[in-house]
């Protein structure tokens, strides 16, 4: 239990960075705290039901108008819900095969070090498109159109690789559509919303946690975790950009992984 409410804390706070919350509580599970790769994964994956559901609470206002217009006599269905729905079954059929992938290879991975060298050097990716990523435009949330919803759900979708930060990766495809930064930021995390939940469902499901009490404390503790923090971190993210940490902490990793391999 205690285990599953560390790795929720984590995941409460991480989720809001462009740093990949998925790989850092996945390495934790593994390396510090003993866990099977591909149970650390599983755990990962499932933790981000708590945070999905404190982005839903975080952001109730647009659910609650975006939930309305998608129901039959609601109100006119605007750009910003076909965006969302394109978007997320975009990200689907890119991470179910990629998630489905990595739970055959992960129990044949060879260990913490071969886990910790691949997220690694995927955190170094995910950090030098950060780097790159634009200023952003003038376009608002209103004018994200079929183009922008196939990109950014491609990106979202990958981030199903631990490593890959979701919210930089989505993030950095909003703003080289132009997208302005406050609602390329609105839009990242309206789309981790349905993401989020589907990919805890997925391995809930799979793993048993869904019934299990370390999994119900887990995503109690990233869920609360996730409230308390989701403001403060978001508008740290949205002025600090992320990408030289990333690469260095990713280095690191693949740097100790591949030491340990060596050695």
């Amino acid at each position: 239990m205690l285990t599953a409410a560390l790795l929720g804390l984590l995941q409460g706070v991480f989720e809001w960075l462009p740093v990949s919350s998925q790989g850092a509580v996945t390495l934790a599970g593994a390396y510090l705290l003993g866990r099977e790769p591909d149970e650390a994964l599983a755990l990962a994956l499932w933790l981000h039901l708590g945070t999905g559901l404190a982005a839903a609470v975080a952001f109730r206002a647009d659910v609650a108008q975006l939930a309305a217009e998608a129901l039959p006599g609601g109100p006119p269905r605007s750009q910003r819900l076909r965006f969302l729905v394109v978007a997320t079954l975009v990200s689907a059929a890119v991470a179910l095969p990629l998630l489905l992938a990595l739970g055959d290879a992960l129990p044949n991975a060879g260990g913490g070090a071969v886990v910790s060298l691949a997220i690694g050097a995927l955190m170094m990716a995910s950090g030098a498109l950060q780097l790159r990523r634009p200023a952003g435009g003038i376009r608002m949330e209103g004018e994200a159109g079929l183009a922008d919803a196939v990109l950014v759900g491609l990106a979202q979708g990958a981030a199903a690789l631990p490593g890959l930060s979701r919210s930089g990766l989505t993030l950095a495809a909003l703003l080289t559509r132009r997208m302005e930064r406050q609602a390329a930021l609105r839009l990242s995390f309206l789309m981790s919303i349905p993401a989020s939940v589907g990919a805890a469902l997925f391995a809930g499901l799979d793993s048993g946690l869904l019934m299990s009490g370390e999994g119900a404390v887990g995503a109690v503790v990233a869920a609360i975790v996730g409230f308390a923090s989701i403001r403060a971190l978001l508008a740290l993210a949205g002025r600090v950009n992320f990408g030289w940490f990333v690469v260095l902490v990713g280095a690191g990793l693949a740097a100790g992984g591949a030491w340990q391999l060596l050695g």
